[in-house]
């Protein structure tokens, strides 16, 4: 019953703050942002380019201003330049993008120099590379004594449908809108593990400053208190996700219908698996945070020990990233099963590839088993650390804290 009173004082606290309601409101306008950020700089990406080109030749120029039709392919507009102090004058007043020089030895040597006002631009330079490529190979294989037509038909692209396979059916379901989803569900997941985390910290810190916890010990035990903050804080988590939920099925509906390549099989079942670890993760990180209040002063204290507690939790989040387009190597598997990094692995496994229910199902017992473990140790800590002052204990003396009965 204290606990209780004690998790719905909590829950009042955080859900009656400002800040609450606006990150409750905000926060899936900024994670859309930055979903649909690579999409926007794609469309961006795709401008028009203006390329001077300097051809004694005179065969490379014509054909550079045929399009391939591969996919990456960015629209060139194709300026003869007479020499390179024209073309690097025309780049000073950025009438010209880049400018390419193509020896007369081309054809043998195959070998070009392109001069670019951003080196960076690695789009401009591959569809540069492939038209090169395709005038190359067309004059190779006219010289064999191929007409035009079976040219063109060799020459033509090919274009790639994807569809996942999950347990022997094909699914609708494409890179785009599994990419899209993960990365959704991966910053609602670093932000909440942060965020919460953050306000648990807080939270402790203000009752050891304005001694509210001598006065709630003599009302509830350390246990009680403990778990009321950390339930508490945890269901408004829950609450904000509930909303996040509403809106995010609104929006995937609305996705789907304007764009197919968005259409995501099991979407429900992979939101299911992100909310259970969402909670497991909670808990684990959550307790951490916890400990950190209890045993220190102040909020400077706090963050020098939270630097390498707030690693643990980027680091996974930055490398799923890095590790994305490989789901089942053997680095993401072992990270998948890792309490600490789980959350975001097998999470990632689970929207790419097809892990088993019993896989999934081992990440998930080995997650909560290490925070029932961690809400054990940060409890026992929580118990004297509260009403710690001082110098900051020492890592014999947090032991012998955990040991007491």
């Amino acid at each position: 019953m204290k606990t209780w009173i004690i998790t719905k004082f909590e829950l009042k606290r955080v859900v009656k703050k400002k800040w609450f309601i606006i990150s409750t409101v905000l926060t899936p306008v900024f994670v859309l942002i930055y979903a649909a950020f690579p999409v926007i700089m794609g469309k961006l990406s795709n401008r028009q380019r203006n390329l001077g080109i300097i051809d004694p030749t005179g065969r490379i120029i014509e054909f550079m201003k045929t399009p391939t039709g591969e996919k990456m392919e960015i629209p060139l507009r194709i300026i003869s330049i007479s020499s390179r102090q024209e073309g690097f004058s025309l780049m000073a007043k950025k009438k010209l993008d880049a400018l390419l020089v193509v020896p007369a030895d081309v054809f043998t040597s195959r070998k070009v120099t392109l001069y670019m006002r951003n080196v960076g631009d690695v789009t401009m330079v591959s569809t540069i590379k492939t038209r090169i490529n395709r005038v190359i190979q067309r004059d190779k294989l006219r010289k064999l004594g191929l007409k035009e037509e079976v040219l063109k038909e060799i020459l033509a692209g090919v274009e790639v449908e994807t569809l996942k396979v999950e347990k022997g059916k094909v699914k609708k379901e494409t890179m785009e809108s599994s990419f899209t989803l993960y990365m959704i569900f991966s910053i609602l997941l670093f932000m909440g593990l942060i965020g919460y985390g953050q306000i648990l910290l807080r939270r402790v810190l203000e009752d050891k400053r304005f001694r509210v916890v001598e006065i709630l010990y003599s009302s509830a035990s350390p246990t009680q208190i403990f778990a009321g903050k950390l339930l508490g804080v945890g269901l408004a988590g829950i609450l904000q996700l509930l909303f996040w939920l509403m809106l995010g099925v609104g929006g995937y509906l609305y996705a789907i219908s304007y764009f197919p390549q968005f259409h995501l099989s099991g979407f429900f079942p992979k939101f299911i698996i992100f909310l259970l670890f969402f909670f497991a993760g909670f808990f684990l990180y959550s307790t951490i945070f916890l400990t950190v209040g209890s045993i220190v002063e102040t909020e400077e204290d706090a963050q020098h020990l939270l630097g390498p507690i707030m690693m643990i939790i980027t680091l996974p989040f930055a490398l799923s990233f890095v590790l994305f387009m490989t789901p089942d190597n053997w680095i993401k598997i072992v990270l998948a099963y890792f309490p600490y990094t789980a959350p975001f692995f097998m999470m990632m496994r689970a929207i790419l590839s097809s892990p088993s229910v019993l896989e999934i199902g081992v990440s998930l017992i080995l997650v909560f088993l290490t925070s029932l473990a961690s809400v054990w140790v940060s409890a026992k800590i929580f118990r004297v650390g509260m009403l710690h002052t001082g110098a900051k204990p020492t890592l014999s003396q947090l032991w012998s804290w955990v040991k007491e009965k």
